[in-house]
């Protein structure tokens, strides 16, 4: 890659094209909302790759497609979403033959938090998908996560030979075992990274990585809604949080418990239509689940869009939104990623996620550039202790196992914690 006329870009920009313009694979974990697309698309354009392959989340499409169209692509691309490889064979084997007539094709995997499962097949066929190709770019807004397995996945689709190590080697190098045991069971392993090896671990990534936050110049502020819950809710709750404590005794796995857990406190009618009272004018309002979009939006005008809202409803409710002054119901899985939100200034968070991507992501919709007003989060707490733990473990950006193994640890997973 050869840089070209810098002109009209940020700093950070400025700084990613010509990192990445010595270099035939890279990593942009730039803040949504920062530019990370307009610097690929120059990147792209100052090489003789003759095709370019976009995969991003089918959701961001149309998105993409209007950031390409405004800042230009002087060369064939195609857009293709990480669900449509997946679910099917004719569209990833007619993509792996585009790839193979191509000359030195070049692939931009955007959102590339959607490659870290290397189990699934998404991440298996991205694997097929670099092997044709000369030029490799994963874009993602989130900062590198505390889940070091997800930098070695998104590493691996750049190039083995970034650590050029197979993944026992990876566990064997930078993870410690920790040990668990109850008394009268067996003994339990959980493997976290070690810190003797980290820098080692940043020395072979930092080359092929730019991470940038947002230079954002607008007053951001929080507030914090307490809203109480049900009998009902606390019944079942209490039920739920007894029966991990139980596994815990026993030693057994608890991952799902605590998932089901937080559904416990955040599946509450009561909770909901309470909730709905404090929604007025242009907001954003996130939910973990369809029951909360359900009872809020039988309580209020406002628009809906979840996983079963077609593309092109999706565009006309974001149009309509945009002109109006009432809320807008999203799902996380849904909409957090890939909208361009910032005539918006206003967020709140009907439930939490364990998923801090998702968490950051979904903030980003209104903290990016071009966002003209102060904007505001407003969060709509509980005082049911998983409420408290997801919050915190949001603000460590750590994952639901690592969230787990850390109070294993610190002997804190108790009936007073939860």
């Amino acid at each position: 890659m050869n840089l070209q006329d810098n002109t009209e870009f940020t700093n950070d920009q400025k700084s990613a094209i010509e990192k990445f313009s010595k270099l035939k694979v890279g990593a942009l974990f730039m803040k949504q909302g920062s530019g990370k697309t307009r610097v690929a698309l120059e990147l792209i354009n100052t090489t003789d790759s003759e095709f370019v392959l976009f995969v991003c989340p089918f959701s961001t499409k149309s998105n993409l497609l209007d950031e390409i169209k405004k800042w230009g692509l002087n060369r064939e691309y195609e857009i293709v979403g990480y669900e449509t490889i997946s679910a099917s064979d004719k569209e990833y084997l007619r993509v792996m033959d585009k790839l193979k007539q191509a000359h030195k094709p070049f692939i931009v995997a955007d959102e590339s938090v959607f490659i870290k499962n290397d189990k699934s097949k998404t991440h298996n066929r991205m694997l097929k998908f670099r092997d044709l190709s000369e030029y490799r770019l994963i874009l993602n807004g989130t900062p590198i996560t505390r889940d070091e397995w997800d930098i070695y996945n998104q590493m691996e689709f750049l190039s083995f030979k970034i650590f050029n190590m197979h993944r026992h080697e990876f566990l064997s190098t930078f993870f410690k075992t920790i040990r668990f045991k109850k008394k009268g069971m067996p003994v339990r392993e959980f493997k976290k990274l070690s810190e003797v090896n980290i820098d080692y671990l940043r020395k072979l990534i930092a080359p092929y990585i730019f991470e940038a936050d947002l230079n954002f110049d607008k007053k951001v502020s929080e507030k914090e809604i307490f809203i109480d819950y049900s009998e009902e809710c606390y019944e079942r709750y209490q039920e739920r949080k007894e029966s991990l404590l139980n596994s815990l005794e026993y030693g057994l796995s608890v991952v799902q418990q605590f998932t089901n857990l937080a559904v416990a406190c955040f599946d509450d009618k009561k909770r909901h239509e309470e909730i709905a009272k404090h929604l007025k004018g242009q907001i954003i309002v996130f939910c973990t689940l369809l029951s909360e979009v359900k009872n809020i939006s039988n309580k209020i005008d406002c628009y809906v869009i979840t996983g079963k809202t077609k593309p092109d409803d999706r565009s006309k409710i974001l149009s309509d939104f945009k002109n109006d002054n009432k809320p807008l119901l999203l799902t996380f899985g849904t909409g957090a990623f890939g909208l361009n939100l910032q005539f918006c200034n206003r967020i709140a968070f009907a439930s939490l996620t364990y998923d801090y991507a998702k968490i950051d992501q979904a903030m980003s919709r209104i903290r990016r550039l071009g966002q003209e007003r102060d904007i505001e989060y407003t969060y709509f707490t509980s005082n049911l202790g998983i409420y408290q733990m997801i919050k915190d473990n949001i603000t460590k950006k750590q994952t639901l196992k690592q969230l787990i193994i850390d109070k294993i640890e610190k002997g804190e997973l108790n009936e007073n914690s939860l």
